[in-house]
């Protein structure tokens, strides 16, 4: 890689790592000096990769990160978000003190209204900070949680909600993920628990907590006047409800000891109160945090550019996607939702592969078996879209899909609108199989609508390995 596209790869990388920061901050963590930095940052304001406010000196972040406020946060959104962490902090302050307080002593100590505490006491047990006894109505701290203290939220949406936080005691960074308990949410910790491998998200520990709910009334009215909440969606993700019977009994074969449904109930039966609907447990998942940002945001960095990433920085990304994906079929399980949402990067740049909510187990005998709809319509595999019977070959599709969106640039939406139909067919755009002609062959076997016809993800390496050779960790390409 050219040393120019090395350091202006380097400071999107500190950029997406550590928010906005000035010239001087940067040339200290990755060097070599102010004066180079600057240079560089100029370069990539011209590429429109980067922007920087009027200050003196400007404040320099990612083109993505302003794209992404103007999207989602209105300027009185952005005032109320202020005003709201404020907020949630005093109340976490008096409530560690205390140790507990009803809704109204909270209210009288922070010179608020009753009202006002009400809706941020439930907008915080919806985050998993704090929870509400349902017999002496007394708030106190989620006892788990007091160990972290939330930085900000990652994501939000159906499948629950991400917080990045930081331990109060060893000061490291982790996420701590935040779903309903279900069969589902179970299957997923199991997983992550028996999985070890550079390329997968590296589980740490979980843990569940209840949340005990008022009236369907009395929360309707407090969500009614609670403030607005940034939520990243996932595109096209189905909704994941406990109909998959079948799937989450192979997930759990064998795997009964790790249960955390099981203790959840047995410790709810204990305490004579039956789940209801005004009574939720949540799981907390707790796992390595991936600084790098996904493949997403790299992808659209990409499309931005005026230059086209390295070849190599490409091969070694997809070879890392290989890799984990191998170890995961070699655990026979199935991913089912591969796709650049759920591809990660840790702070070294490494890949790690994440979000195992909907993986389910293969075969004992390697056949293909019945399965249901479930993953991302734009990246499944047709015959998991229309739920025939499917293996671990179902991940090999959205794979090609994947690695075709890293080598060629789409610069619109609605140019891959209009791409993608063509693409899913093994249709590709004028001059791709001319530009990448070993890639392309590759890309059309993956996307083969005979799953038999698709090479295994342990074959797709070894391909990789053939055609485009280790150096130092990097690939570089052989002459064919």
């Amino acid at each position: 890689m050219p040393a120019d596209s090395e350091m202006e790869r380097k400071i999107c990388d500190f950029l997406r790592r550590n928010g906005k920061s000035i010239a001087l901050v940067i040339a200290k963590e990755i060097g070599p000096d102010k004066r180079t930095v600057n240079k560089h940052l100029y370069n990539l304001e011209r590429s429109n990769q980067v922007f920087k406010t009027d200050n003196k000196p400007p404040v320099w972040d990612l083109t993505e990160n302003k794209t992404e406020i103007k999207q989602t946060l209105k300027p009185e959104q952005k005032s109320q978000t202020t005003r709201d962490t404020s907020e949630e902090k005093d109340v976490e302050d008096l409530l560690m003190r205390s140790g507990g307080l009803k809704a109204h002593q909270i209210a009288t100590n922070l010179g608020q209204s009753r009202q006002s505490i009400n809706k941020q006491l439930y907008s915080m047990e919806e985050k998993g900070k704090v929870r509400r006894d349902s017999k002496s109505k007394m708030w106190t701290l989620n006892e788990e949680l007091q160990n972290f203290k939330v930085i900000t939220t990652l994501g939000e949406g159906g499948f629950g909600c991400v917080y990045k936080v930081k331990h109060i005691y060893d000061r490291k960074i982790y996420a701590v993920k935040r779903v309903i308990l279900t069969r589902k949410a179970d299957s997923e910790v199991m997983t992550l628990a028996r999985l070890d491998h550079p390329n997968i998200v590296r589980y740490i520990t979980c843990w569940t907590d209840s949340d005990d709910w008022t009236s369907n009334q009395e929360r309707n009215q407090v969500s009614n006047t609670s403030s607005d909440v940034v939520t990243f969606d996932r595109e096209g993700c189905e909704e994941r409800d406990d109909d998959d019977e079948d799937d989450e009994d192979e997930v759990t074969s064998g795997m009964e000891s790790l249960s955390v449904t099981e203790s959840a109930s047995a410790a709810t039966e204990a305490s004579g109160n039956n789940r209801t609907d005004s009574c939720r447990t949540y799981l907390f998942i707790q796992i390595e945090i991936c600084e790098g940002g996904t493949l997403t945001d790299w992808i659209k960095a990409r499309n931005q550019m005026e230059k086209q990433r390295s070849i190599v920085e490409i091969h070694k990304i997809f070879y890392e996607i290989i890799t984990g994906v191998e170890y995961i079929h070699a655990e026979k399980l199935i991913h089912r939702d591969l796709k650049p949402d759920n591809i990660l990067f840790g702070a070294d740049g490494k890949v790690k592969i994440g979000d195992f909510g909907l993986v389910t187990q293969t075969d004992q005998n390697g056949d293909p078996i019945e399965r249901s709809n479930r993953g991302t319509p734009t990246y499944m595999s047709p015959e998991q879209k229309s739920k025939k019977n499917y293996d671990e070959k179902t991940d090999i599709f959205p794979l090609g899909l994947v690695w075709f969106e890293m080598l060629w640039k789409i610069s619109t939406g609605s140019e891959r609108v209009k791409l993608w139909p063509d693409l899913r067919d093994h249709r590709f755009p004028e001059g791709f199989s001319d530009s990448y002609q070993t890639e392309s062959k590759f890309i059309t076997k993956m996307l083969s609508d005979s799953p038999e016809h698709r090479p295994h993800a342990k074959d797709i390496k070894e391909k990789l390995e053939k055609f485009f050779s280790l150096d130092q960790n990097l690939l570089s390409q052989k002459t064919v």
